[in-house]
């Protein structure tokens, strides 16, 4: 994947800022076994080619890590120089990382508000071309933490280039920190799984390839499990909350976490102690947030982006290929208005259902409060991952540093759908490779969202048994009733 990530116009590659084409020692070794020799479809043939080579390395490599054959340290030396391999390439597979650099740019350097302006009023800006078209006219949907970073890293660097260094690197360095934390938690939790925890998530091309390649900011919310995680594991709670109040305000997502663990900490205090421990933690929660959004707040858009984000839709969720087929089948029966608000009523549908979920979810932590709640944070971000209205290769990097604690259901879901959207994504650019991104869309389409949707549904499946009996740890879901009774 290097290779091919190296040649000029790889179909990896989204459109590069001026001067930042590939170059160094992968640039010379793709020239030199004539892989910049391919054009076209070809070239795109090898790529799809290079990618189902990782993703069956990476399988192969978990197996083998699952089973004790790898040790600990030869996954994360291995982790470490992969890391290092994929800073030496180009950006990869995606221009969010020019929506980062520009909302910071519209804060730092045009002292605007990126929650409410948008890259359209600044049309002379060094980055305007580079942003994906349809968030030209959209404000930020990213959270203030992360806004605030952005408009640091934008006040010290001028050049474009220099700025996507910048967030590659950052993402870089949080994801190797995360694979830290994992491996200093998994060790004293579970030793026998530290070689496949690292592995899961040092070694997964969709952390390397769609998430440090491409500089994305999940990486700093999987960091913040991560961290909450090994702060759990060592008694200290408020600190925890911290931690995952920070990733939510890099994204929304770590929310989940943060109210579980509240949910859990107030749960397992003496009944005299709840209300402080409640008062404790949510204003520590509170005092960090508002201090963070305070420099964003305005009328216009009190929900900094969440109002905004919810509007959006992706074409590899779930819930849009069962609104899509449920409203096309409604469409040839009563008419376009039909097939609307069947598809309306099915994105209504998942949205309960995702609530629902983590309400029951929440009442099993609260049942169970000498279980620490980690398991049901990576239940509650698998689930939020696939019903959720979006779905994109570095979401599966949210649940990753707690994925080895999960029983065998939601660990393979989130294996396989890590594997299938890494696969998913062959061509960055509809302009560059017209018929292979229209290949690539029809795939993702007819291929992949109704797998995702078999993934969902043996999760949910999985999910009820396991609330019947209140337990969401133990490796068997069969074995659940049978624990239940015996204990």
């Amino acid at each position: 994947m290097a290779l091919v990530a190296s040649v000029p116009g790889s179909p990896y590659q989204p459109v590069l800022a001026p001067g930042a084409g590939p170059s160094g020692p992968f640039r010379a070794l793709a020239g030199a076994v004539g892989l910049d020799a391919l054009r076209g479809n070809v070239l795109v043939a090898a790529g799809v080619v290079a990618i189902l080579l990782a993703a069956g390395g990476f399988l192969l490599l978990l197996r083998e890590s699952w089973r004790g054959n790898i040790s600990l340290r030869t996954i994360v030396l291995l982790a470490v120089v992969y890391h290092a391999v994929v800073l030496l390439l180009p950006l990869l597979f995606s221009r969010d990382v020019y929506s980062y650099a520009i909302q910071g740019r519209i804060a730092a350097v045009h002292g605007a508000n990126p929650y409410v302006t948008t890259p359209a009023a600044f049309p002379g800006d060094p980055l305007y071309s580079l942003v994906g078209p349809k968030w030209l006219d959209t404000p930020s949907v990213y959270g203030p933490g992360f806004t605030l970073l952005a408009a640091g890293l934008a006040r010290e660097i001028d050049d474009v280039p220099g700025l996507v260094v910048a967030f590659r690197v950052l993402a870089a360095a949080a994801s190797l920190v995360t694979l830290a934390l994992v491996v200093g938690v998994v060790r004293r939790e579970r030793p026998e799984r530290a070689a496949f925890a690292a592995a899961l998530f040092g070694l997964n091309p969709v952390v390397l390839f769609q998430s440090v390649g491409s500089g994305h900011n999940d990486l700093l919310v999987a960091l913040a499990v991560a961290g909450a995680f090994a702060l759990v594991a060592r008694g200290r709670t408020v600190a925890a909350a911290a931690a995952l109040m920070l990733g939510a305000l890099v994204k929304a997502t770590a929310v989940l976490p943060l109210v579980l663990l509240v949910v859990w900490a107030v749960a397992r205090a003496p009944v005299r102690e709840r209300r402080r421990t409640l008062a404790l933690h949510a204003g520590t929660v509170a005092a960090i947030g508002l201090a963070v959004a305070a420099p964003f707040l305005q009328t216009k858009d009190p929900t900094l982006g969440m109002l905004e984000l919810a509007k959006h839709e992706g074409w590899l969720a779930p819930s849009r290929f069962v609104g899509r087929a449920l409203g096309g089948l409604a469409g040839w029966l009563g008419g376009n208005g039909a097939e609307t608000i069947v598809a309306g009523l099915v994105r209504i549908g998942f949205a309960a259902t995702l609530v629902g979920v983590l309400a029951l979810i929440a009442r099993g932590v609260a049942r169970r409060p000498y279980d620490p709640p980690v398991t049901a944070w990576g239940w509650s971000l698998v689930l939020l991952m696939l019903l959720g209205p979006v779905l994109l290769p570095w979401y599966v990097t949210w649940a990753l540093p707690v994925a080895w604690l999960l029983p065998r259901v939601p660990r393979l879901c989130l294996v396989v759908t890590g594997v299938a959207l890494s696969v998913s994504q062959f061509t960055a650019e509809l302009s560059r490779f017209p018929a292979a991104y229209d290949a690539n869309v029809l795939f993702g389409h007819y291929v992949l969202a109704p797998l995702l949707f078999g993934l969902l549904l043996w999760a949910v499946r999985d999910l009820r048994r396991r609330l019947r009996h209140g337990d969401l740890a133990t490796e068997d879901a069969h074995n659940v009733a049978a624990r239940a009774g015996g204990g």
